[in-house]
């Protein structure tokens, strides 16, 4: 079997501690990092060797995060950045459009698991990354808890309660994808229909007990449903989902 190339990746952060434990962490699962402990000597080394990705910390001195993602995709405009962060706005990350984003505190399954769905994405594969997402969840705590995990998650979500507030959130703005609780749509089918025929490209993701799904698939057995979450799930689990649903594209958001 031939042996599978080791990346090489360009690890930028100006905690000397962090940048270490990265540098070990991705030498142990198979990678070749290089390390460089701020954005200027990142671009010394962008300009002297050749890499298949960049992982950086957002908030440094001289040259942050946002500026070395700027320089990159304008000189090196096919080089994947992943950004390391902890308490920078999502807002900030969402409008510096990185490949994708590791959340502090990470594990090193997911690291491996980003850089992985990162390095296998084509030029060619163009599309509208997920960002604005409608929930239309009647629990409350849900509705809470999907919001503050995608907010987290850098995403743009909306709520609502039921199928009428759905509708008039739909006719306002478009969506990237929906996420809906089976038990709000039981009771009027054409709803789905309605929003289907209204959005034939937007994913549509349905939550509820593992016994309303099954139903689910029967009822919408006609309707293109793209995903199914049985409660009660982890917020890792919608977050993968939506990444597996959005179109790749430079630029797209991932973060586990």
């Amino acid at each position: 079997m031939e042996k599978k190339k080791k990346a090489k990746i360009l690890v930028v952060d100006d905690d000397r501690n962090l940048l270490d434990l990265l540098v070990d962490t991705l030498e142990a699962i198979g990678y070749t990092p290089i390390p460089a402990p701020g954005g200027v000597e990142a671009l010394e080394k962008l300009s002297d060797e050749k890499f298949d990705l960049i992982i950086t910390d957002v908030k440094m001195p001289d040259i942050d995060g946002i500026h070395l993602l700027k320089k990159v995709r304008r000189y090196y405009p096919h080089l994947p950045v992943l950004f390391i962060t902890g308490v920078t706005a999502p807002e900030i990350i969402a409008r510096a459009l990185p490949d994708g984003v590791l959340a502090k505190p990470f594990r090193i399954s997911h690291i491996e698991e980003l850089i992985e769905s990162t390095l296998k994405r084509k030029p060619e594969e163009l599309g509208s990354p997920i960002r604005k997402i409608l929930i239309i969840e009647h629990d409350e705590k849900y509705r809470k808890n999907l919001m503050d995990t995608l907010n987290y998650c850098y995403y743009v979500p909306f709520s609502v309660n039921n199928t009428k507030e759905a509708l008039r959130e739909i006719e306002n703005g478009k969506f990237d994808a929906m996420i809906t609780d089976f038990q709000v749509t039981r009771d009027n089918p054409a709803f789905m229909k309605e929003i289907r025929m209204k959005n034939p490209d937007v994913p549509i993701i349905l939550t509820g007990d593992r016994e309303a799904l099954h139903q689910a698939n029967h009822q919408f057995s006609d309707i293109q449903i793209d995903g199914y979450l049985a409660k009660p799930f982890e917020a890792g689990d919608i977050i993968r989902l939506l990444n597996q649903l959005s179109p790749v594209r430079p630029g797209h958001n991932n973060l586990y």
